[in-house]
């Protein structure tokens, strides 16, 4: 290795200590330096540092685990590690690193030391999280917004339902009244031919049947009148069937646009839940 490669390699050196906070550990953790970037972040001074164990910068969660041990029997092992990481300062705040820990090897190619290089990316991962939960937040509302869509949709299907029955109702008393004007329009004829029959009898009995004819008239203009009547219910029945029909088809066609609508809704509901449960995976990965 010639004079400038050795500059080189300084300057190498030089450049990655100015840019990231640096640590040297022992392979079992003791703390042998740290550059002045990683003191800062870590709130610490250099010379505290060097006193103290990497398990006193971790969670206590992550030290009494399992996976604390099998960290740096792996870095021991030579395998690097890579990773975001939780540390804390020494007021105690928690700290997000993006953190790389690189085995050195001696000329033997054992593990010599441990050369930790980290970056402080505690505002990014907590901007992550917070926008995180603010759209699984969103995500749930619409959610229940479509559950409330799907459930109206649900109560109008089945008010929809009932008007159905209802209008069929009305149709069938309409038929039955229906048949009662018919009834009243053969009584209406039978009493009108009574009349008739009436005034001719009384035309045959002369002067003497006078009040029976007056009487005979009076019967066929009620019957006339009844007819008459009957003729118009008759009608209007028949223009509320006609309404009641229209109805009915206007019923069907909504109730089958609703159920189109129910499906999308449901279509809808899923992906909001897909969308959520994206969301949490990603809450748990970042």
């Amino acid at each position: 290795m010639n004079v400038e490669q050795k500059i080189d390699e300084k300057a190498m050196f030089t450049a990655i200590e100015d840019s990231f906070a640096m640590i040297l550990f022992d392979p079992y953790g003791k703390i042998l330096w740290a550059n002045d970037k990683f003191t800062n972040v870590l709130g610490y001074d250099v010379t505290e540092l060097v006193q103290m164990h990497h398990r006193q910068l971790c969670l206590p969660e992550f030290v009494n685990s399992n996976g604390y041990k099998e960290f740096w029997d792996h870095l021991r092992a030579g395998k690097p590690f890579h990773d975001k990481v939780q540390r804390m300062r020494k007021d105690k705040h928690i700290l997000w690193l993006e953190a790389f820990y690189t085995p050195v090897f001696d000329e033997n190619k054992q593990v010599q030391s441990v050369v930790k290089i980290a970056m402080d990316i505690t505002d990014r991962q907590n901007l992550l999280e917070n926008s995180t939960n603010e759209f699984i937040a969103v995500v749930e509302e619409m959610t229940a917004a479509t559950n409330e869509v799907h459930q109206a949709s649900e109560s109008i299907v089945e008010s929809i339902s009932v008007l159905n029955k209802q209008s069929e109702i009305v149709k069938m008393d309409v038929e039955n009244i229906q048949s009662v004007i018919s009834y009243v329009k053969e009584i209406s004829t039978q009493s009108n031919l009574l009349g008739l029959n009436a005034s001719i009898e009384a035309a045959r009995a002369g002067s003497s049947g006078r009040g029976f004819a007056i009487v005979a008239n009076e019967i066929r203009k009620m019957a006339d009148k009844s007819k008459d009547s009957a003729n118009d219910i008759s009608k209007q029945l028949e223009e509320i069937i006609t309404s009641v029909n229209v109805m009915m088809e206007m019923i069907k066609k909504v109730t089958e646009k609703i159920d189109n609508n129910s499906e999308s809704i449901e279509e809808l509901k899923k992906a909001y839940e897909h969308i959520a449960n994206t969301a949490e995976n990603l809450a748990t990965i970042i």
